[in-house]
């Protein structure tokens, strides 16, 4: 499991240090693990998509370049602009200790200067990947940081031979000296004594856009970190970028090509979490984006898509490429590293399905969601129950739900296993927010359980929605005579019964300020044993969420499972019985009462003595 990056304000949010260690230039020193060209100078030399990579050291100041970027629909458009120069060692040094360099390039067109009356864009968030190529027509690299955050139209751009090395770390089999020679023309990094650059705080990648699709970004960004902080261990994963509204057609099968547009999701379906940026290059099944990391973690498990863009909307903050759809799956990412990220075409990654059923009256219906990265369940999860919420109740505060949920994993040692739980929730102002908290929490303890790997298989979620706030408090208790319910005396003592005999009672829920004014019960029936002595006594218990919060941390896999069992719930008052038998051993038990409604947790108890006659 992994955890985001931080984020911050503004439209290129996340600061390259130019120092950072990475696999880039230095990782040619290696056999190459993907379909590219072997040839230094190309980057793909298969029949149709054959591409040379520019060498840096022949560009010129003022040469004019061009540049492929979608800013509507999934056609990519072709612009123009110039060369103007480079940033030595701008993106510091690789893992090698060799020195890499940022080129700068002034991006010329309509969108980014601003026409027939339209504003100036600037280069947009979802850029990031746009390819760049030189008078004749090799790749020079893809568009990647930006320096301002007022619009502007001048771009870093990570160069081609950097990207083309992804995937490929770097070993101790060296080049030949004539390949060394040709890396380094290339690269522009003949061995010299240039200092790593300072990280600069104005250097910023141009953002992909996030489109989260079923939650609010912020929805999922708080929930996940909020379980950060409750669930040891657990380390949750959102998409980067600025988000930014987005739609989905999950049937279209959007082309992947160099200037398109590409989405990279760690889940889709009801809740579809996505990073949106641009193709840099496609080599037989082989697709690089980006030109920056996404979440600069390999391990994190996601799919490619291909998507439409509705337009490119101008904005102080940071313009921005505003997505009309993400289309089906159409491969896996398999790199996310700092020159970009690498994709394959084909079979998605596997998925976790989350799906939740909903009920309210006589509707039912089901949604789900494909998870591919194991740390977004949990947030998934809760997303959808929310979204779940206001779309069966039309309402985004008021109501109450019955929440059951079934979470399969498995262990360690193959073996599968399931952990059910139930609750209630009811509120006036902030249900979606509530209801899907505890499949949440249970999806991240058993993730970030210290005691062994657990990996989830799916998530199932049975939701019944009333509109009405319905809650109650713990009143007092009543017992079944002669066919009528009387309520027991305040001072708890109800005479005259006999040994071995069954009495029916009811413990009286009154409705809570604000709630639906119904008053209800929770019935329960109490046998007498054969062998008290005088008395036998029982004390009822609202709940208490402090009992559940205050546990010690658990020691094993099987305590953490125990208490997962023994989940807090809301609607359950707790009886514990006690008798001193005829032998003189005192006697004690505990069991539960469910109720047909949620109980204000204020602690409220009654005590019931049963004495035996003593005639009997």
């Amino acid at each position: 499991m992994t955890v985001r990056p931080g984020r911050t304000r503004g439209a290129a949010r996340i600061a390259l240090a130019a120092a950072v260690t990475a696999v880039l230039i230095g990782s040619l020193t290696a056999a190459p693990a993907n379909a590219v060209s072997e040839d230094p100078g190309l980057f793909c030399d298969l029949p149709g998509q054959r591409l040379a990579i520019s060498p840096i050291s022949g560009l010129k100041d003022g040469e004019k370049i061009t540049w492929r970027s979608t800013t509507k629909g999934t056609t990519p458009t072709t612009f123009t602009g110039e060369y103007v120069g480079k940033l030595d060692n701008g993106l510091g040094t690789d893992a090698n200790g060799k020195p890499r360099d940022l080129l700068l390039v002034k991006l010329d067109g309509d969108v980014v200067n601003g026409t027939d009356g339209s504003l100036a864009a600037g280069v947009w968030a979802g850029a990031s990947g746009s390819p760049v190529y030189d008078a004749n027509g090799a790749l020079i690299g893809a568009v990647s940081y930006g320096f301002s955050a007022l619009p502007d139209n001048v771009a870093g751009v990570t160069p081609a031979a950097y990207m083309k090395t992804l995937g490929t770390l770097p070993t101790t089999k060296k080049l030949s000296a004539s390949q060394t020679q040709t890396v380094e023309r290339l690269a522009d990094a003949a061995p010299s004594a240039r200092r790593s650059a300072p990280a600069s705080s104005t250097l910023n990648r141009i953002e992909p856009v996030r489109v989260t699709i079923g939650a609010s970004a912020a929805q999922l960004d708080e929930e996940t970190d909020a379980l950060a902080d409750r669930v040891t261990g657990f380390r949750g994963v959102t998409a980067t970028g600025r988000a930014v509204p987005g739609g989905e057609r999950r049937a279209s099968d959007y082309s992947i090509v160099a200037g398109g547009n590409i989405a990279v999701s760690y889940g889709y379906g009801a809740v579809t979490e996505a990073s949106v940026g641009t193709v840099t290059a496609v080599c037989g099944n082989e697709v690089f984006a980006y030109g920056h990391p996404n979440m600069g973690n390999s391990k994190l498990v996601a799919n490619i898509h291909g998507a439409s863009a509705a337009r490119i909307v101008p904005d102080l903050m940071g313009s921005y490429k505003l997505i009309s759809a993400i289309g089906k799956v159409k491969g896996k990412l398999v790199d996310d590293r700092l020159a970009g990220v690498r994709g394959v075409l084909g079979a998605g990654a596997t998925t976790i399905p989350v799906r939740t059923s909903s009920a309210v009256g006589d509707i039912r219906t089901a949604v789900t969601t494909q998870v591919s990265e194991p740390g977004f369940i949990a947030a998934a999860a809760y997303a959808q129950l929310a979204a779940e919420a206001v779309r069966m109740l039309d309402n985004e505060q008021a109501g109450s739900a019955r929440i059951e949920w079934t979470i399969q994993y498995r262990r360690a040692d193959g073996a599968t296993a399931t952990l059910k739980n139930t609750n209630r929730y009811a509120s006036l102002a902030e249900l979606p927010y509530l209801v899907g908290d505890d499949v949440a929490n249970d999806v991240a303890s058993l993730q970030g359980n210290p005691f062994e790997d657990v990996r989830i298989l799916s998530v199932n979620v049975l939701s019944r929605f009333e509109a009405d706030y319905r809650a109650a408090s713990f009143s007092g208790v009543q017992i079944l005579r002669s066919g009528k319910w009387v309520n027991v005396a305040p001072t708890g003592v109800v005479s005259n019964v006999e040994r071995g005999k069954s009495y029916s009672f009811r413990a009286v829920l009154k409705p809570a300020p604000g709630a639906t004014r119904v008053t209800e019960y929770g019935t329960f029936t109490v046998r007498v044993p054969k062998d008290v002595r005088t008395a036998y006594q029982f004390e009822l218990f609202a709940p208490d969420p402090d009992d559940y919060f205050e546990r010690p941390q658990p020691r094993s896999f099987a305590q953490l499972l125990s208490q997962l069992d023994a989940n807090y719930r809301s609607d359950v008052i707790t009886r514990q019985t006690a008798y001193t038998a005829m032998s003189g051993k005192r006697k004690t038990s505990q069991s539960t009462i469910v109720t047909p409604t949620l109980l204000v947790a204020d602690e409220a108890s009654a005590f019931v003595r049963l004495e035996v006659s003593a005639k009997r």
